[in-house]
């Protein structure tokens, strides 16, 4: 297949650099200097530099023929625009988004992108497919000596039923995701209710990893 993906960043890179290894056909869009300059030395003659969500730079990268093209930059708006511009000016058959902001999903569905993707999705499936677990957490260390720590909240946890802002969590952590059992993420505040199954995700520092476990899994 020849796909187009717009957004040099890691998650374009990586993505683009896996999709050539599995023999597909790939061009690489990315606006900002540094960064298509990195991705045209990676990629050569299929990274250009240039603005993916304008027509005249999608029509260089023969999106025309594209049988997918997969928007990851950081702006929801430029995705969608570019996704937009793909499918109903150069009919592409297939587009695919990554969502920054998860209140835009419906969004992007009711304006007919086929697949949209959220940052939040992206970390927790690496959690769960890629950081051997530790009781009923996984963890998935990033920069510096920081770590994003996905609980599960056991039926017993005393945190049950408690708003976040009353859960005795340790120093330096942030509640960045609460997702329901249903899979769908909640409305983040202090006065959200952590229930039975919920998924927890938190920022913290690596020495509170293990602290962290025990505020939202021990029993009451």
């Amino acid at each position: 297949m020849y796909i187009v993906v717009i957004g040099g960043g890691k998650v374009g890179t990586f993505l683009a650099r896996d999709l050539l290894n599995a023999g597909h056909e790939v061009f690489i869009v990315e606006v900002d200097a540094k960064r298509a300059q990195e991705a045209i030395e990676t990629f050569g003659s299929i990274a250009l530099r240039g603005d993916g969500s304008e027509p005249s730079i999608l029509g260089v990268s023969g999106v025309g023929r594209a049988d997918i093209v997969i928007a990851t930059t950081g702006s929801d708006e430029d995705n969608l625009a570019t996704c937009q511009l793909a499918k109903h000016h150069f009919k592409v058959g297939r587009t695919i988004s990554l969502i920054n902001n998860p209140e835009n999903e419906a969004l992007f569905k009711l304006l007919g992108v086929d697949v949209t993707v959220r940052r939040t999705q992206m970390l927790l499936a690496a959690i769960e497919e890629e950081i051997p677990a530790r009781a009923q957490g996984h963890f998935l260390p990033v920069r510096g000596d920081r770590e994003a720590v996905e609980v599960e909240i056991p039926p017993a946890s005393a945190a049950v039923g408690k708003a976040i802002q009353d859960v005795q969590l340790p120093p330096q952590t942030t509640v960045v995701a609460v997702i329901g059992r249903d899979g769908q993420m909640k409305p983040l505040s202090d006065d959200t209710v952590i229930e039975v199954h919920d998924a927890v995700v938190a920022l913290t520092s690596v020495e509170q990893g293990e602290a962290l476990l025990e505020a939202l899994t021990a029993e009451g």
